[in-house]
């Protein structure tokens, strides 16, 4: 294998230092397109589901056509028995059979019922890619197959530049004014976004995964204890910490500080109604779908739905929420270990349906599942998109337990406006090597579609003109299809 693209730590140190300098001439673009976008009379959102580590897509979406044969020989120990898939069978009207992980039977329910869609070989491109230009390493990508480096490209757009501005961040600066009438970000993390949501003017609001009832999502911040004499220590800590400062870095962090105290209890006091005397609070939007419990994903996902029902209250008409599932699928070695597994497989099941990819799959379908539930109560379903993203994809072949760093990946959008039940780009088969023109190294697929074109088409739909597309996106004039379908209007 020809190792290409590696890490190089000062390169990355020296760009990290010198971040914002390629992101000024942007700031031109953003103000005139800030112009265009909005105002916006109706409510959406976007909810970005990050699976850190790089999803094993080739057995998230599996053939079971005439291709399946191929599939089980060139992915050898990771092949998923055709028996196990039927219960999980999709077909595409144009493309044919297919089967998602036999852990996914519920995103094959929404396949089947047109809430959801699967996007194929998406990844992190400059521009249209072919074989030749990887052979030749002609205009590719810098960093390939590197988890920090991908991560960013996949949240930035601009990969190459020293840029360090997110897209969610710079479409964040562009719809602010219009899409909302209070001080809440469009942007809501909880947590682990990286640089998805720094823009130029703007910044997300954090809130914590939901834990119950009466423990908010938000806290307020308190710099001394209950016990402490003080019967305010909220405003006390709030009045040090935005006590000025001579030193600018110390002024400047206490007016983030401010900021996120502001935020904390505005959001606690739209959402919650307390504290009682016991220092509880109540949810003033309760919600009646149930998620998984010990699903890290469903918590994040509970307190998105919480956001969304209150969003009247908030203010808002357009959010961008950014979830994640931490690294774990960086499955090297350990992608069908049972031991790792909360499942046990029966006597005669085979150990690859058990493991670690398997129970990450199944904690998404799940939490994406019980999401769409809860956005269906809310009478939103049709104005809420939730959409997938990773690292990259991974080697078709494998290394004995598990695959390698790979490039494209198939995605999956689900939403009452997606237009599913369908594969939108071409699906491509398991051959390997020169009858692949789209495999450049032991099935690392080339993408199809560029991270630019899977974002646009959302972001077209969340309500950017073309001049906010141009502005956010910057290198999405060198690819020739801005939106790839899959979005109703």
């Amino acid at each position: 294998m020809t190792t290409r693209h590696l890490v190089h730590g000062g390169r990355r140190r020296f760009l990290r230092v010198m971040g914002g300098i390629a992101g000024l001439p942007l700031v031109g673009a953003l103000s005139e397109a800030a112009l265009a976008a909005g105002p916006f009379n109706d409510y959406r959102a976007l909810v970005c589901v990050f699976l850190y580590g790089g999803n094993d897509a080739h057995n998230m979406v599996v053939p079971l056509d005439a291709r399946y044969p191929l599939y089980a020989a060139n992915r050898g120990p990771l092949a998923l028995p055709r028996a196990a898939l039927q219960a999980t069978s999709i077909t595409d009207p144009v493309q044919g059979p297919f089967a998602l992980h036999p852990r996914m039977t519920r995103s094959a329910a929404l396949f089947g019922a047109g809430k959801l869609a699967v996007v194929s070989n998406v990844g992190v491109l400059l521009r249209p890619t072919t074989k030749a230009d990887y052979d030749r390493n002609v205009g590719l990508p810098p960093q390939l197959f590197s988890h920090d480096d991908q991560q960013e490209s996949w949240s930035t757009c601009t990969p190459g530049s020293l840029t360090k501005e997110g897209w969610g961040g710079r479409f964040a600066d562009l719809l602010q004014a219009s899409a909302t009438s209070g001080p809440m970000p469009i942007g809501v993390t909880t947590g682990a976004s990286g640089v998805f949501f720094k823009g130029f003017q703007t910044s997300a609001q954090e809130v914590a995964a939901y834990r119950s009832a009466t423990v908010p999502i938000v806290q307020r911040i308190r710099a001394l204890r209950d016990g402490d004499a003080l019967a305010r220590p909220q405003e006390a800590y709030q009045s040090l910490i935005t006590a000025p400062r001579t030193n600018l870095l110390q002024q400047q962090y206490g007016e983030m500080a401010a900021r996120a105290v502001a935020g904390n209890e505005f959001v606690l006091g739209a959402l919650y109604s307390g504290p009682d005397g016991k220092g509880r609070y109540q949810e003033r939007f309760p919600l009646a779908t149930v998620f998984p419990e010990g699903n890290p994903l469903a918590a994040q996902l509970r307190s998105v739905a919480m956001l969304i029902a209150g969003r009247q209250a908030l203010g808002v008409k357009r959010q961008i929420f950014f979830v994640a599932v931490g690294g774990s699928f960086d499955t090297h070695s350990n992608q069908f270990d049972a031991t790792y597994s909360a499942l046990r497989p029966g006597a005669a099941d085979p150990v690859i349906l058990y493991g670690t990819h398997a129970d990450l799959l199944l904690q998404v379908d799940t939490a994406v599942q019980a999401f769409h539930d809860a956005t269906v109560e809310l009478g939103v379903h049709e104005r809420v998109t939730t959409f997938t993203a990773s690292d990259f994809g991974r080697t078709f072949t494998s290394n004995g337990k598990g695959s390698d760093h790979g490039w494209g990946a198939h995605h999956l959008v689900v939403g009452g406006a997606v237009k599913g039940g369908r594969i939108y780009g071409t699906f491509h088969n398991a051959l390997l090597g020169t009858a692949n023109p789209v495999d450049a190294e032991q099935g690392r697929l080339i993408p199809d579609f560029g991270v630019d074109q899977y974002a646009a088409t959302l972001a077209t739909w969340f309500g950017a003109s073309g001049s906010d597309l141009g502005a956010v996106f910057p290198n999405l004039g060198n690819f020739g299809a801005a939106n790839l379908g899959f979005m109703q209007g």
